[in-house]
């Protein structure tokens, strides 16, 4: 039988060290996170009044099943002003003066140095406001580039419900890993027109690098 070359033992050996180093450095990073648990705030309070905006809808976030948009309002709709532009999407600091619909936690390794929470989860306060409007008429009113309360509000096709079930789970691209978020939303409830059933549920994944976006939504009335 051959005996093992000098250069093949040697070269064992150093594979041998590197897996061993790899396998120590990950038992070290597990205690590493052991040792550091993240730190879960709730929201709203004095420090934390909960998201800068009114709705998760934006220019470039629009939950559309079917030609139907959409619109779970996070904050009272009748708080925002006559004169902001939903498609910005965020409004600081006038957004935190207006009432939640929502309240939650929010996860972060540091909340001194990250710039924003790594898992968000909120819930309903028992009535969140959805805006379901039609997609062509949504984009219409929006082809200016501006869209407020009253020309949403104005929409002919508007419905509007309250869910009595809503939550909404965001593991945002600091959460290690791939580096992608993503982000699930499920709501249901009563039509206030018709007193129908609805059910609005999206899922989303975003890539914080390129800016892409893969949403899929799901909206059944009635």
């Amino acid at each position: 039988m051959k005996k093992k070359s000098t250069s093949q033992s040697a070269f064992f050996n150093v594979r041998v060290l590197i897996g061993l180093f790899v396998f120590l450095a990950g038992v070290f990073l597990a205690l590493v996170v052991r040792a550091n648990p993240p730190v879960i705030e709730t929201f709203p309070s004095p420090t934390r009044p909960g998201p800068p905006f009114y709705a998760n809808f934006s220019a470039d976030f629009i939950p559309t099943d079917d030609g139907t948009v959409g619109i779970a309002f996070l904050r009272e709709p009748s708080c925002i002003p006559t004169d902001f532009n939903l498609l910005l999407f965020f409004d600081v600091p006038a957004a935190f003066g207006c009432e939640l619909t929502i309240e939650g936690k929010l996860w972060w390794y540091d909340p001194a140095t990250d710039p924003f929470p790594f898992k968000i989860q909120q819930w309903g306060l028992g009535a969140v406001p959805i805006y379901f409007v039609d997609e062509a008429e949504l984009a219409a009113a929006a082809q200016d580039g501006v869209l407020t309360i009253g020309e949403l509000q104005a929409l002919p096709s508007l419905l509007i419900g309250f869910a009595d079930s809503y939550l909404e789970v965001i593991h945002n691209s600091n959460q290690g890993g791939a580096g992608k978020g993503h982000s699930v939303q499920n709501a249901s409830g009563t039509m206030l027109q018709s007193g129908l059933p609805f059910y609005f549920h999206y899922t989303e994944e975003f890539h914080p690098d390129t800016g892409e976006r893969t949403l899929r939504v799901r909206i059944d009335i009635g």
